[in-house]
């Protein structure tokens, strides 16, 4: 059997979906007494890891331009203290 690297790095994104809309399925079936067919499980949960994929880039964002500004602000303080002359 062979298998191609899509296959390899979207199935664990499938499988981790599809457990994560498992999980909001009986969240909801708790809350509101609705079933959840299986497609809007594998929709729900794929929505929900993409989310999560979104919000960590965003803080990873945040902290990678943190990070950009601290620098380019000790760059400018040595640069001054090189034309001090210390």
């Amino acid at each position: 059997m062979t298998t191609d690297i899509t296959t390899i790095v979207y199935s664990p994104i499938y499988s981790i979906g599809h457990w994560v809309g498992e999980i909001v399925a009986v969240i909801v079936q708790t809350i509101s007494g609705v079933t959840l067919t299986g497609t809007i499980i594998d929709t729900v949960g794929l929505l929900t890891v993409l989310t999560v994929i979104l919000v960590l880039a965003e803080i990873a964002k945040k902290i990678a331009w943190g990070i950009v500004t601290i620098c380019w602000a000790l760059i400018m303080i040595r640069i001054g203290m090189l034309m001090i002359g210390k």
